[in-house]
């Protein structure tokens, strides 16, 4: 059974799920401005302060302890965990416009605005799952992280880089795994379907 922790991970991972998803899906009927408007919402969701507090809670009971200093780790969560998840969210789904990077803005559709179905979401949500997981996928959010938007900011020691790139790797697959076990409880209370 998941805890809550769980299931405000997936909705994140719901998000990402539109990013590197949606330009492989089969089906043509989620429309440009469902997908810009479920996006929205997804990162507005994700970025609160309950929902930040739960992802931290998952990263903490599952990634710091495969680090050598796993209460550094836990710290490190707890202070700045918050202003990861406002970069990567914000860049890669709304900065990125994840929408249009799955092929769901760039071309005409014939469909009306409608409502999801449950087999359009669990695809999507499984094809996140495997994005996130891709080397690619985490080296870019390793970098990104690495750049201006977290280690760049104010406040961040030296050693921002090297804790990037210590949790990321292990946290996204994490992530992933979360969201493939949350999928139809995500499906029901984000999209309504299944």
């Amino acid at each position: 059974q998941s805890s809550p922790n769980s299931k405000q991970t997936m909705k994140f991972l719901v998000l990402l799920a539109a990013i590197g998803c949606a330009s492989a899906a089969s089906s043509n009927a989620v429309t440009c401005d469902e997908c810009q408007s479920g996006a929205g919402a997804l990162v507005d969701h994700l970025l609160t302060d309950a929902s930040i507090m739960e992802q931290g809670a998952i990263l903490k009971a599952v990634v710091c302890p495969q680090l050598d200093d796993a209460a550094a780790c836990e710290g490190a969560i707890d202070m700045w965990f918050g202003d990861m998840a406002s970069c990567i969210y914000n860049h890669f789904i709304l900065e990125g416009d994840v929408c249009s990077l799955l092929g769901l803005c760039k071309k005409a559709t014939i469909f009306n605005p409608r409502d999801w179905t449950c087999e359009e979401c669990t695809d999507l949500l499984a094809r996140t799952a495997a994005y996130m997981s891709e080397e690619s996928t985490i080296a870019m959010g390793v970098e990104y992280l690495q750049g201006d938007c977290f280690c760049g900011a104010e406040g961040h020691t030296e050693g921002c880089a090297d804790l990037v790139s210590a949790v990321v790797p292990l946290a996204m697959p994490v992530l992933a795994q979360t969201l493939i076990e949350q999928t139809v409880e995500l499906c029901q209370e984000v999209v309504m379907v299944c």
